[in-house]
This record gives C-alpha cells, sequence and structure tokens, in this order.
C-alpha cells in the first residue's frame, strides 16, 4: 500500500488515519508456508512531528499454520501493534539511517514495513494447544487421538548391561 503524505508534511502537529484490508499472498519461509485465512486488516496513524512521520499502526488477520508436534493444520491469529518513525530524506542524517526509515518523495510504500512486523509476532513454533500431545516417536500415531504401545524409554545397548545392575540380575 502506497501512503501519500503531502497534505500531511504541510502542517506540524497534524494527523492522519489509513485504514486498508487485502488478502497478501502466501509467505514462505523455509519448509512452513503461512496461508492467509482472512484479509489482512491495517489501520495506521501518522502523526507529523515537524522532522518527522511518526506511524502507530495496528494489524491483524487469521493465518493458517500447522502445529509442530501433531503436524495438523489450524487457524493462528495475530493481532498485534506497531510503531516506526520515518523521516524525509531531506532531513536525514547518517545517525538516524541505522535507526529511522527514510523516505524521499511525498509516497511512501509501506508493505514491506507492515510485513516484518508480522514476521516478528510469530512464535518459533507453532502449537496447537497447550496440552497436544503430538506424535509418537516410534510409531508416528497421533497422540491426541490414540494412545500407542510404544515405550517410551530408549536404552543405548551399549548400555544396556548398566541397567541391570543394581536389580540382581
Amino acid at each position: 500500500m502506497k501512503i501519500n503524505v503531502a497534505q500531511l508534511r504541510k502542517s506540524e502537529g497534524s494527523t492522519e488515519r489509513f485504514q486498508f484490508s487485502e488478502i497478501p499472498t502466501p509467505i514462505e519461509m523455509g519448509k512452513e508456508k503461512l496461508v492467509f485465512q482472512t484479509p489482512l486488516n491495517v489501520q495506521i496513524d501518522l502523526i507529523n512531528t515537524g522532522k518527522s512521520l511518526l506511524v502507530n499502526g495496528q494489524a491483524n488477520t487469521i493465518i493458517a499454520v500447522n502445529c509442530s508436534r501433531c503436524l495438523k493444520e489450524f487457524p493462528y491469529n495475530l493481532d498485534f501493534k506497531f510503531e516506526d518513525e520515518w523521516i524525509p530524506a531531506e532531513h536525514s542524517s547518517l545517525d538516524e539511517e541505522g535507526t529511522a526509515l527514510i523516505f524521499e518523495k511525498d509516497e511512501f510504500s509501506i508493505d514491506e514495513r507492515i510485513l516484518e512486523h508480522l514476521l516478528l509476532q510469530l512464535p518459533m513454533r507453532f502449537i496447537c494447544s497447550p496440552d497436544c500431545k503430538g506424535l509418537c516417536s516410534k510409531c508416528g500415531v497421533d497422540r491426541n487421538n490414540t494412545e500407542c504401545d510404544c515405550t517410551s524409554v530408549d536404552i543405548d545397548p551399549r548400555m544396556e548391561r548398566l541397567s541391570k545392575w543394581n536389580k540382581g540380575v
């Protein structure tokens, strides 16, 4: 989404609100693929501070992801706030280039920045519920639906004799 800030830059202290809603293309992250089930709804408030534009935003959507334990697909609700500072190129200095976002014209695209904030909100692993038991490492059955008879104790064959040591065998 491109934002035109020509009017906003004319008066210091002014505020402008932008809203948009769209379904982004799926995002591939390694083996994981994030598919948007609902539109990404974004609301942005821009505040002209005189020297820069402060962006306060809020976004929400639902994505389809796979549980890291049981591998089933489930909807994951994303609802987050973000904040950025955009500085016009004519007011920027070398010190600010590392911490602030710089724009050159009165119109700039904010899509990439929203995507960055969205990715920062994702957990390391998606888990469908805190009590998900996952898959059995031996037989592969989903332990949420079926109990298996596999033993959970793995003994290294080189240490098997030590396991019998104190049992009188």
